[in-house]
């Protein structure tokens, strides 16, 4: 009988959405430990430890007679909640003993709340975490359960190579990717052709473009809309077409000033030629996002450079035009661009469920229930094997997935989304506004750029 409840209908999950998006999270959670008291792990004590070289010889199995309730803890929006309480459902049919308690919400916050859990030992046994978090939170691989010595339960071997070396950290598999994504070029195809000019897949087109859109109407039309985190990724994937580097590397960046300067100056050259609205236009719009900002929604702007994984609500949100997945434009002699893990998972060594929430991770992530009830809702799966199970034919996101992996060559390095970078007080946000309102020019812009990206990059090594 205790595991009635789990069955419940569509209804019913849904009121448990409309209860997470009011920014819910279990009060078990959230709730730092006391002053002076022992994380929840280290009171664990012989069962810890117990636990521990259990890990380390890679002999744990999967408890499949005790009753265990272990948590799961994820952001996101409808869909994605719905499909995962679905999953988990499923995985609690195949798995009876074992309870799983869903803890999620949107994005908003979430960073904050992951890292207090982990701090106070009262982090879920299974995590969602962003790229960049899993090096945050532990840069010598002492925070996440190695997963390699759960192998015996998760199959590694529908990974990548270059994907468990990224995440490993002194011999430690610190997490799996869930996704990889990058950005792509996303243009609103009906008013490309009612100005009359064609896709750009040129940097010469793309000028090309800026000059009809300013002829047309009113000129208040424009091919490309970018804000300020945006630009900044747009900026490196023009210096990476034209040079051929990445943007860091072994924690350096391989970029000069004057290369620096040079993107930057590109960018107000796409102001200047009607390609994209300054910050300033952005600003009067009055909407922090692109999807809610109602000269996208009427196609004014016709064009994003977006994450793949994010297309379709872009799409969506425009009712009544054609899109295509515009080809990468060519900038250079190279590919320009970066690819990153959308998301990944991760079992904190507080965990004391380090078996079960492994077979959690690979019933998500690689057995054909779970990856079938998921399908594209965090991105088309890093896992090839559970490629297998999808029918991804008539997917928008499985489409710019694969233009964006024949196309990028470079990964984004650890600290690049840092939220000291990108967040909206951050480094990223502050250099663009002060380029576009004029406030400072571009050799300066690039000093405080490389200031701040250098002090991040220190910091992590």
């Amino acid at each position: 009988m205790k595991k009635n409840w789990k069955r419940v209908t569509a209804a019913l999950l849904s009121g448990a959405l409309a209860l997470s998006l009011a920014g819910c999270m279990p009060t078990n959670q959230s709730a730092p430990a006391s002053e002076g008291a022992a994380p929840a792990a280290s009171q664990a004590g012989g069962t810890e430890a117990t636990t521990a070289a259990a890990i380390e010889a890679g002999s744990l199995e999967v408890n499949t007679t005790d009753p265990i309730s272990m948590r799961m803890n994820w952001w996101g929006g409808d869909n994605r909640h719905q499909a995962t309480l679905n999953a988990i459902a499923a995985f609690e049919e195949a798995h009876p003993n074992i309870d799983v308690e869903a803890e999620y919400e949107s994005f908003t916050g979430h960073e904050e709340k992951i890292a207090l859990a982990l701090r106070s030992g009262s982090a879920a046994d299974v995590l969602q975490l962003n790229m960049d978090w899993v090096f945050n939170y532990s840069p010598d691989g002492s925070v996440f359960t190695d997963l390699n010595s759960l192998s015996n339960i998760i199959d590694l071997s529908g990974y990548s190579q270059e994907d468990l070396d990224y995440f490993t950290t002194n011999g430690v598999l610190q997490a799996l990717p869930v996704s990889n994504t990058g950005r792509v070029f996303f243009w609103n195809k009906t008013v490309f052709d009612n100005v009359g000019v064609k896709i750009p897949t040129t940097l010469e087109e793309l000028y090309a473009a800026g000059e009809a859109f300013a002829n047309y109407e009113d000129g208040s039309y424009y091919p490309l809309i970018v804000k300020e985190l945006d630009r900044m990724i747009l900026m490196v994937y023009y210096l990476q077409c034209v040079y051929g580097k990445p943007w860091v590397e072994n924690y350096e960046l391989q970029y000069t000033k004057e290369e620096i300067v040079e993107g930057l100056e590109w960018l107000t050259e796409l102001e200047e030629r009607h390609v994209i609205p300054t910050l300033e236009v952005l600003a009067g719009d009055g909407s922090e996002l692109i999807d809610t900002n109602q000269r996208w929604i009427d196609g004014h702007y016709a064009g994003i450079y977006m994450w793949d994984s994010n297309l379709l609500k872009h799409q969506q949100a425009a009712e009544g035009f054609e899109f295509v997945v515009g080809d990468f434009i060519e900038m250079g002699d190279y590919h320009g661009g970066m690819s990153k893990a959308s998301m990944v998972f991760a079992i904190p060594r507080t965990s004391e469920h380090p078996a079960e929430a492994a077979a959690l991770i690979q019933f998500l992530l690689g057995e054909k229930e779970g990856v079938e009830i998921l399908a594209d809702t965090r991105g088309i799966p890093a896992n090839s094997k559970a490629l297998e199970y999808l029918d991804l034919s008539d997917s928008l996101t499985a489409e710019a997935n694969a233009k964006m992996v024949e196309w990028t060559q470079f990964r984004f390095d650890p600290v690049f989304e840092r939220a000291a970078l990108k967040n909206a007080d951050g480094t990223y946000y502050l250099a663009m506004q002060m380029l576009s309102y004029g406030q400072e020019d571009a050799d300066g812009v690039a000093d405080y750029l490389m200031s701040d990206i250098n002090k991040q990059l220190e910091s992590a090594q």
